[in-house]
């Protein structure tokens, strides 16, 4: 998990990351998915402007990554507590379980991956 970051939010990320990665990467490793991806790659977009980028979701089948690069509304970020900052990374991972169908990611894998976010 990565950021694309405002520097007043940069602290708090990294704050919220760690907790959110750490429960995450511990329950991926007991997990037996279907599909032949290695990598979860998610970019967490938090800027104040909104207009600066696109989100993107893509898969490389040749290096098995699945790539999401999503925002995440900054002011809701920069003015949360700890609690609500590791919600929005925890609803925008879950966006982007979403947009793994599209990818074609089985409802099975989607759905041990949605089981995994519930923190």
């Amino acid at each position: 998990m990565a950021t694309e970051a405002d520097s007043d939010v940069a602290d708090a990320f990294r704050e919220a990351r760690k907790i959110v990665e750490d429960k995450i990467n511990s329950r991926l490793i007991s997990l037996s998915l279907q599909n032949s991806f290695e990598k979860w790659a998610f970019i967490a977009m938090i800027r104040s402007d909104k207009d600066w980028a696109n989100e993107i979701a893509k898969k490389n089948s040749q290096k098995k990554v699945l790539e999401f690069r999503l925002k995440i509304d900054h002011e809701r970020f920069l003015n949360g507590d700890l609690v609500e900052r590791q919600r929005l990374l925890l609803s925008a991972l879950s966006c982007s379980v979403d947009k793994m169908e599209k990818l074609g990611i089985s409802d099975n894998d989607r759905s041990l991956l949605y089981s995994i976010l519930q923190c």
